[in-house]
């Protein structure tokens, strides 16, 4: 079984990558974090640059995850009001 299968059986394929991209880019925002604390004693102005950066794409990544919830608690709303009234 691969993971598209996988997903597949639970939400929409483009939901389900768009989750995954923002999943991606909210972990991606932990390892630019960690290389602007690696490298703050040898250049402080770059960490302080990675450090905004990571919080930037934390941001984005959790606002996509986000976006994607809302987005389906909205289908399922939209299911349980076309069973009850109609």
């Amino acid at each position: 079984m691969t993971i598209r299968s996988y997903l597949d059986r639970f939400v929409h394929p483009r939901v389900a990558a768009i989750a995954t991209v923002g999943a991606l880019l909210w972990l991606a925002s932990f390892a630019v974090a960690a290389i602007g604390l690696g490298i703050r004693t040898s250049s402080p102005l770059w960490s302080i640059r990675l450090f905004a950066a990571s919080g930037y794409l934390g941001l984005f990544g959790m606002g996509t995850i986000a976006a994607c919830a809302l987005w389906l608690g909205g289908v399922r709303v939209v299911q349980v009001t076309r069973r009850f009234a109609g």
